[in-house]
């Protein structure tokens, strides 16, 4: 079951609705009812919010226990994920003086891999529901899975967003913007920095 599932489950059993609990967390309902249909995932201080007002532990929204009852769960360890204002056109590696600052996660949550965040700027996934102002979650690394979305460096310019296909010796890379093109560009011409495996409203 999906942390937004969980979430929507245990909101049901306490009889709160959407707008109770977007007032208790200081949100609007629609951010709220992003977390709950698993668009974005809560940041770490609005998941152990979340899970004050439901009575259960981050573990369990997190999947990582199927036990909901707090009183019997082991403490979260959290880790710091650096935030990323931009990815600057030039650097095959992620320059230090970019970050514009942290955000905490459950340690397992990135277990496998390095991780950070980006602030989305554009409009070139905003079909997908991807607007600038949000932060995706992205797995550090240089490739991409056939048809993920990856965060790619292309003819000196700055890091961006783009849905990722291999053809051959090129690589598509695909807006989901429909006044967007798809371009053609030579593998050895593509430079990629990650995959991202989430994205978050910057709440």
């Amino acid at each position: 079951m999906s942390t937004g599932k969980r979430i929507k489950d245990l909101r049901l059993k306490r009889g709160l609705t959407q707008d109770q609990m977007a007032d208790k967390l200081g949100m609007n309902r629609a951010n709220f009812s992003n977390y709950e249909r698993d668009v974005a995932l809560p940041p770490g201080d609005t998941l152990a919010d979340i899970a004050t007002i439901l009575n259960t532990s981050t573990d369990y929204l997190l999947g990582l226990t199927d036990n909901s009852n707090p009183n019997n769960t082991i403490s979260l360890e959290m880790v710091q994920i650096p935030i990323y204002g931009e990815i600057r056109a030039g650097y095959n590696s992620l320059a230090q003086q970019d970050i514009i600052g942290y955000e905490i996660v459950a340690k397992d949550s990135v277990r496998d891999g390095d991780y950070f965040f980006l602030m989305v700027k554009g409009d070139s996934m905003i079909d997908e529901g991807i607007r600038e102002g949000m932060r995706v979650l992205v797995r550090k690394q240089q490739t991409c899975q056939h048809g993920k979305i990856g965060v790619v460096l292309v003819d000196g310019e700055e890091g961006t967003l783009k849905r990722i296909f291999y053809d051959d010796d090129n690589v598509i890379l695909q807006a989901a913007n429909r006044d967007i093109p798809p371009r053609i560009i030579p593998i050895h011409d593509v430079i990629i920095q990650g995959q991202v495996v989430q994205v978050q409203f910057d709440v």
